[in-house]
């Protein structure tokens, strides 16, 4: 007897034969000569039947898909291999820094390829986004510093760029339409508004200021363009900023696609390009190039992609990455539980890997670890289990002209953008898998691929630091550090001086973990995260904000010069999620941490108790020495109060989000104040600059 679930199978693939053998639908579309994989559409009409039959397509795979294994990569890997392989390799050479002489610049994850953030500086001013306000204040000399202009802002701006006497502010707001219309067509026909239909997108501004006179920013253009603001880089004067717009084609509302304007004039009306295969959900990902300088439009092209994107930007090319979520049948089946070795009985699939699994002795852990490979490689093979895959196009990027290169696919998803890097015309990745089926419960696992200028896998490593996660990744020359954790902190070092033989060198594992990682020199790395003990019940529960210092002249054995906590649970630094928020010299022996600490002990004050712990926001500033680690130079105080719960989730207005140098002047920036203080001497404050107010949430606990 034919089941139903096995007739809805049936049915699927023979859908799927039908969208492989003939594409997801017969569009005369125009495929791009240098790459035949993209495709280009000619009208709207074209990309709204487009998406009608892939999404359609795609809501039946969601239901009935079984998976289709990636063929991205075909490399088999030894249990050896994927555990602990090791082999000799040379010192990492020295990162490049770029020269800091007078003033410090924006952290960025690539020399010459500059990041937006919502703080700039240059010798003498400093630039900040403060609430709805875009602010200038002339900074140097410090005892006289003072706010020189406050511009209003009318949108919600987001970051800035700074290049000589002009100034880029990215805002995001809605765009306003002729109420009768929702806006241009591929064609640029106006479209009607349909019955019932109300039409707000989102659009995203890119404002040049001449600030040459800092006192009155004058405004040289402003470029909008359909979609929400996504990150931006700047290659000498020329910038690269990057939007998406979901994509909903339900209710019959018009589908519109976006276009650059100046005002209301349109000056780019960009190609839309497409793949010819199904995603679960579109957006418009646009990339416009802009003249700083000369204020002039350079070009714009549109992608139809996925979304949830994570963006590495190289001198030249953009990639753009997205998750590909494939899911899965589940047979009805024997259920086959594994075996503990030192218990002897079975393990049920929700409980394969226990809290205390760090604790069990090697020969149990890695018993269950290797029914687990088996249990991963028999249901993908089965086609039984959920595997999620990284999608990445290349996008070329060449004096402002943007061109299609390639797209690529791997295992796993990306952690943030600091698990791409491009070296030697290749680009590594690294990724976490995590897959599940019904007989062995959840197996999570790391990888790292190698993939050549056409985005072809050529080299890989899998299965490293199985039921563990990465948190920090940083791609150093030919090497690889990474930095993973469940329990314990795991900071491999792997060799890719052999981009298709990647090997695990060394790895060493101390408590706690790093979620940013930066070169310190060619010999060492530091790493910030969270400290961690073994709670009553077990399990692990984060503690204070960590620092620690690595050796890693010895590649195969990588070891812990230093460590600092500070603070104790509940405390926190925006260096942890942003490393613009980092600020390293190596030439001023400097590293300054944004901190929020927190004391466990509840406050006293004479014969009043208060349960809530001591809270404290402010920089600590510290010197750091190759040979023995981090020296405290002293802190700088923003505020300080009793915290509750929302004091330890939430920010304050005198939480210190950046900080910066001009000359030998250190300046930390709060969302209330600008505080500078003399390098060579903290606690003499020369100046405290009052912001406006950033609509921050103000507790009435936090005194001055």
């Amino acid at each position: 007897m034919v089941h139903r679930h096995h007739l809805a199978v049936l049915w699927c693939c023979i859908l799927l034969a039908g969208v492989l053998a003939g594409g997801c639908m017969n569009i005369p579309a125009t495929t791009s000569p240098a790459n035949p994989e993209i495709r280009k559409f000619n009208s709207t009409a074209e990309i709204e039947e487009y998406l009608r039959n892939s999404m359609a397509y795609a809501s039946q795979d969601a239901m009935y898909r079984t998976v289709v294994p990636t063929t991205a990569w075909t490399g088999s890997l030894s249990k050896a291999e994927a555990r602990t392989d090791q082999a000799s390799g040379t010192g990492i050479p020295a990162p490049a820094i770029p020269g800091m002489a007078d003033y410090s610049r924006t952290n960025v994850q690539v020399v010459g390829v500059d990041e937006p953030d919502i703080v700039k500086n240059d010798d003498r001013y400093i630039y900040t986004i403060s609430g709805q306000n875009l602010v200038i204040i002339d900074a140097y000399p410090a005892e006289r510093a003072s706010v020189v202009s406050v511009t209003e802002i009318s949108d919600t701006p987001r970051d800035i760029f700074v290049y000589g006497d002009r100034l880029v502010l990215f805002s995001t707001g809605t765009h306003e339409v002729d109420p009768r219309t929702i806006g241009e067509d591929i064609d640029g026909k106006s479209m009607p508004v349909p019955p019932y239909y109300r039409f707000s997108p989102p659009v995203t501004h890119a404002t040049i200021y001449n600030i040459r006179e800092r006192a009155k920013p004058q405004v040289i253009r402003d470029y909008s363009i359909e979609g929400d603001y996504l990150d931006a880089r700047m290659i000498g004067s020329l910038l690269y900023l990057v939007t998406q717009e979901y994509v909903y084609p339900y209710c019959d509302a018009p589908v519109t696609v976006p276009l650059l304007r100046e005002g209301t004039k349109t000056v780019v009306r960009p190609d839309v390009w497409y793949f010819d295969n199904p995603e679960s959900q579109y957006t418009f990902t646009t990339i416009t190039a802009l003249d700083v300088a000369t204020g002039n439009e350079r070009d714009a092209q549109t992608y139809l992609l996925g979304s949830e994107n994570t963006l590495y930007v190289s001198k030249d090319a953009i990639y753009v990455s997205y998750p590909r979520y494939r899911p899965a049948i589940y047979r009805v089946q024997e259920d086959l539980p594994l075996r503990s070795v030192a218990a002897g009985g079975s393990i049920g699939p929700s409980s394969v890997i226990t809290a205390d699994f760090n604790t069990l002795p090697a020969e149990e852990r890695e018993s269950i670890l290797e029914s687990l490979r088996r249990g991963e490689e028999d249901a993908v093979r089965r086609q039984e289990a959920d595997q999620t895959t990284t999608v990445i196009h290349k996008i070329g990027i060449k004096d402002g002209a943007i061109t299609y290169r390639a797209k690529g696919e791997v295992p796993g998803t990306l952690h943030n953008q600091f698990s791409m890097d491009e070296y030697g015309g290749n680009l590594r990745v690294a990724t976490t898998s995590s897959v599940y089926s019904r007989r062995f419960g959840q197996y999570t696992y790391n990888n790292v691929f190698v993939l050549d200028s056409n985005m072809k896998t050529i080299g890989g490593l899998t299965h490293i630091a199985e039921q563990e996660t990465i948190y920090a990744t940083r791609f150093i020359g030919d090497k690889l550090y990474m930095v993973t954790f469940r329990r314990i902190d795991p900071l491999f070092v792997i060799d890719l001086s052999d981009p298709e033989r990647p090997k695990v060198l060394g790895k060493l594992k101390i408590p706690g973990y790093s979620d940013y990682l930066h070169p310190y020199d060619a010999t060492h790395i530091i790493g910030i995260g969270k400290e961690t003990a073994t709670n009553d019940w077990g399990g692990v529960s984060t503690s204070g904000v960590k620092l620690a210092l690595f050796d890693i002249s010895d590649l195969e054995n990588p070891r812990l010069i230093d460590k600092v906590q500070i603070g104790d649970a509940g405390s926190d630094s925006a260096a942890l999620s942003d490393h613009h928020a980092f600020l390293f010299d190596k030439a001023k022996n400097l590293l300054v941490i944004p901190i929020r600490a927190v004391t466990a002990e509840p406050v006293v004050k004479g014969d009043s108790f208060s349960p809530y712990p001591r809270v404290w926001y402010g920089a600590y500033v510290f010197g750091l020495f190759p040979e023995t680690g981090f020296c405290l130079r002293g802190t700088v105080q923003h505020g300080s109060g009793e915290g509750g719960y929302y004091s330890t989730v939430m920010t304050p207005s005198s939480e210190v989000k950046r900080s910066l140098t001009i000359d030998n002047v250190l300046y930390t920036i709060s969302g209330k104040q600008v505080k500078a203080n003399p390098l060579d001497n903290l606690s003499t404050t020369l100046a405290k600059i009052p912001l406006p107010p950033a609509g921050d949430i103000h507790y009435p606990t936090v005194v001055k």
